[in-house]
């Protein structure tokens, strides 16, 4: 009976919450923003002191190491917390109908914090936000509530110019990645990916970057990332295809190299690599075609060449071999120089000596 009696009391509760809740909306929807005000802030009121303690331990719980992290029950800490975020998004609303600029912005944020995935808030807070000197702030918010669904935001984004500021970003990483300085590559494309959450492009450099400072994990994950935002992108996939390859898993490699050229037929490198990989795993037919590819991307590459006269040579196709041991040859490498030396022309035949019969002859006839 008591189980019974208090299992109706919370269902009742609940009722009345969600019914309060309805009427704060209409209110809002009415243009009633004092009154919504009201209802929304006796309804946040009952576990304020709760949400503000969560965001608190969330804030710290991002900055914690890995170590400190497993000592923590991260999934509980991080549940979402929707019903709550909807009733400060709610108050929000109506502190923007009534002009309270500061308190609409802490209740969005309030909101986030507490449900991440609300794209309608990090919209809101974007448009209060926006001014000059926060743009790249606001940026962000419009890029993530875009990507969250936001059909609103992405007009703003691009009237704000937003894809400008991410550009800037990627270029300035993309450059200190190239001179390794993987540190301040990092923080600037981590700074492009929020502005530009749906570019696989930078999640693709960001993980070389992780990769410069060891963090193998990180950039796996970061390549995979840039498949699926770019699903049609040759750059994630090759990424994956390079990290697999250096790590001596071949089999591997191949797959996500075959996936790099089939959305580019065209990319050298991937060719490049996924022959070296065939050639490891003793599939020497299959390195053939891909030196081929190679030489009909860059008909200059004597190298190619080279690498592909080996394997027909192993296979006994000498004068294929020897064709490309004499191309190989015109770019100078001395190795294909040797070895076109020891090579006729196909079809060439050693030269007749007419007079060897005849002075044999006489050589006997002398000798008799």
């Amino acid at each position: 009976m008591i189980k019974r009696y208090f299992l109706s009391t919370l269902a009742l509760g609940f009722v009345l919450a969600l019914s309060a809740q309805s009427t704060a909306e209409e209110k809002l929807k009415k243009g009633d923003f004092n009154g919504a005000l009201a209802d929304f802030t006796t309804q946040i009121d009952k576990f304020d002191a709760e949400a503000q303690s969560l965001v608190k331990k969330r804030a710290e719980y991002e900055k914690m190491n890995e170590y400190e992290r497993a000592l923590v029950d991260g999934a509980q800490l991080l549940e979402s917390k929707s019903d709550w975020a909807k009733l400060y998004f709610g108050r929000g609303q109506a502190h923007n109908g009534l002009i309270h600029k500061a308190d609409a912005i802490k209740d969005f944020s309030m909101a986030i914090a507490l449900d991440p995935k609300m794209g309608d808030a990090y919209y809101e807070r974007a448009v209060l936000t926006a001014t000059p000197d926060n743009k790249e702030n606001a940026c962000v918010d419009m890029a993530t509530a875009s990507s969250l669904g936001n059909e609103k935001a992405q007009v703003l984004f691009d009237d704000n110019f937003c894809w400008n500021l991410a550009l800037q970003h990627y270029k300035e990483g993309a450059s200190k990645v190239m001179l390794r300085d993987y540190e301040n590559g990092l923080k600037e494309l981590s700074q492009a990916i929020r502005l530009s959450p749906d570019s696989g492009r930078y999640y693709s450099k960001r993980g070389q970057a992780y990769l410069g400072l060891k963090q193998n994990t990180k950039a796996i994950a970061d390549f995979t990332k840039a498949t699926e935002k770019q699903p049609n992108s040759p750059d994630g996939y090759y990424q994956l295809g390079l990290y697999y390859y250096n790590q001596d898993d071949h089999e591997k490699c191949l797959e996500y190299f075959t996936k790099a050229v089939e959305k580019n037929p065209m990319m050298y490198d991937a060719y490049m690599y996924r022959a070296q990989a065939n050639e490891r795993l003793n599939k020497t037919t299959s390195a053939i075609y891909d030196w081929g590819r190679c030489v009909n991307i860059r008909p200059n590459d004597g190298q190619a060449y080279y690498r592909r006269g080996l394997l027909e040579k192993d296979m006994k196709n000498n004068i294929d071999a020897c064709k490309d041991f004499n191309k190989a040859a015109q770019y100078d490498l001395p190795e294909a120089k040797e070895l076109a030396q020891e090579c006729l022309e196909p079809g060439a035949k050693k030269p007749k000596q007419p007079n060897d019969k005849k002075k044999k002859e006489e050589e006997e006839e002398s000798g008799e």
